[in-house]
């Protein structure tokens, strides 16, 4: 690991004070303070500070484990407090005070006639340049927000949202809405729950000729040989339930390196009485698919979980799912949970499986999706599906601007305003 900062000391130790920083006027020693990550260091320091702090380095290292077994990354922050500047009422009496000093010290004490006289004058010159400079002051450290920006800020923190997309948001209120609408907080937040909803791409359905093939991938531990298992047993029961034929489908799993997946795939294929095939090379692949595609309504393919780093197994994957003549969707799986850095890496590692959406695995993990949600609409990355639980063939849907927009934490959401924009088709 690297430092941006050569002074640093021990990784691990945190020297903060943000009561006393708080309570002064400021905090030039530079201080530090460690998170699992830089984004997480700045929401702490900024709930504590809010826009005070300035970052002067940062870096990352490993921490904890067994014998260097296990160590997780942590990044530690090296930072200053900015001054807080004076209210107007205590600069002009420290101005006051000052030239009232200043007029009487060179008159052993005394003040002349002609000097009692300008004093108002003085006093109110000193009283306009003060308020100038406090106007400036205030513009340029970046606490001249109108208070609802200030407050949407925060919800924005409480819902994880990254800094880069908090800022959108903030700019765009300054640019759109006026002084007047500002002042009116519930249409504020309204108007930006509906930027939120406007930046969520949603994969429409696109239903396709058979046979219809399905690839999940994903780093490892996402869930993807549930969500296979899912996504079949909804078409078994949607058939059902609306007395269709029970669709053809077969699934291949090709994840040899996980133990038991094989096993857990032909578990759920039994429960649906859906056949399951291994394949462990392209040619496996091509073999079955030539085999049973005359036949077939859907084909889905569970694939091995691999770290964003492991560039040679994920190419080596990217070659066995390379089979001309497929009518496929791939589909990124990920989890709720995700820190934005890490999902940033597996959008572009991921980016050679030409991947048409994402699949969002256990959100019933997590209470804020305000990172993933970011990250997706920053790269432009639609969503199809989301899951929660294990339960098969339930806890799967449609992903939906609605769903999304009526798990924000602390927010007013109007239900019928936000049905009305952003309604859906529902179809599996």
């Amino acid at each position: 690991m690297h430092s941006s900062f050569s002074d640093m000391s021990t990784p691990n130790r945190i020297e903060q004070n943000p009561l006393a920083a708080m309570a002064g006027n400021s905090d030039s020693d530079p201080k530090r303070i460690t998170g699992r990550t830089l984004e997480e260091c700045k929401k702490m320091l900024y709930t504590m500070f809010g826009n005070r702090y300035e970052v002067i380095g940062s870096r990352n290292f490993l921490k904890g484990g067994f014998f260097g077994i296990g160590q997780k990354e942590y990044c530690e922050v090296r930072y200053i407090v900015k001054p807080m500047p004076m209210s107007s009422e205590e600069s002009f009496e420290k101005n006051r005070k000052d030239l009232m000093e200043k007029l009487a010290g060179g008159n052993g004490g005394a003040l002349s006639l002609s000097q009692l006289a300008n004093i108002d004058k003085k006093l109110e010159e000193l009283q306009n340049s003060i308020d100038a400079k406090l106007s400036n002051i205030s513009v340029s450290s970046g606490n001249s927000d109108h208070a609802s920006i200030q407050k949407i800020e925060n919800l924005l923190v409480q819902n994880e949202f990254s800094i880069s997309y908090i800022n959108g948001i903030k700019n765009k209120l300054k640019s759109e809405l006026s002084v007047e609408e500002l002042d009116n907080f519930d249409l504020v937040q309204r108007t930006v729950v509906d930027w939120i909803g406007k930046s969520i791409q949603i994969f429409p359905y696109t239903p396709k000729q058979p046979p219809h093939v399905v690839i999940l991938v994903g780093p490892t531990g996402v869930g993807k040989t549930t969500t296979i298992a899912k996504l079949a047993g909804t078409l078994v029961k949607n058939a059902t339930q609306k007395k269709q034929p029970k669709p053809k489908i077969r699934m291949i799993t090709i994840d040899h390196t996980r133990v038991g997946a094989e096993e857990q795939l032909r578990r759920f294929g039994a429960l649906m009485d859906v056949p399951v095939d291994k394949a462990e090379s392209a040619a496996d692949v091509k073999q079955i698919f030539n085999a049973y595609k005359s036949d077939l309504d859907y084909l889905f393919i569970d694939t091995p979980g691999y770290s964003p780093n492991d560039f040679e197994n994920i190419g080596k994957m990217c070659g066995i799912l390379g089979i001309p003549g497929m009518n496929k969707d791939v589909y990124l799986t990920i989890t709720a949970s995700v820190k934005a850095r890490d999902l940033v890496s597996i959008i572009q590692v991921y980016e050679q499986f030409n991947y048409d959406s994402v699949i969002i695995t256990k959100c019933d993990e997590t209470s804020a999706f305000g990172n993933v949600l970011s990250v997706l609409s920053e790269k432009h990355k639609p969503i199809a599906y989301i899951t929660d639980g294990q339960q098969v063939p339930k806890k799967i849907e449609r992903a939906s601007v609605v769903k999304f927009l009526t798990n924000l934490n602390d927010f007013y959401i109007d239900r019928n305003h936000i049905e009305e924009v952003f309604s859906e088709k529902s179809e599996f």
